[in-house]
């Protein structure tokens, strides 16, 4: 069963640091949150990769930021 937690989510950021998303960093609570609520659980009759996770969330990483803040 594969989720995604703060550690995780702390990975990320770490990675989108050095990437060059600094101002990114930390992830606004908000952002978090979001994730933790989409991928923090397995869904029903379901199972998450680690692919799924980390593509899905980088999706709502970018869709966040380009909505809420610029790079």
């Amino acid at each position: 069963m594969t989720t995604l937690t703060k550690e995780e989510i702390t990975k990320m950021e770490e990675y989108y640091y050095w990437m060059g998303f600094k101002s990114w960093i930390p992830f606004p609570k908000e952002l978090s949150e979001k994730l933790l609520e989409v991928y923090g659980k397995e869904p029903v009759l379901y199972s998450w990769t680690e692919q799924d996770i980390h593509e899905g969330a980088r999706k709502i990483i970018f869709d966040y930021f380009s909505n809420h803040h610029s790079r």
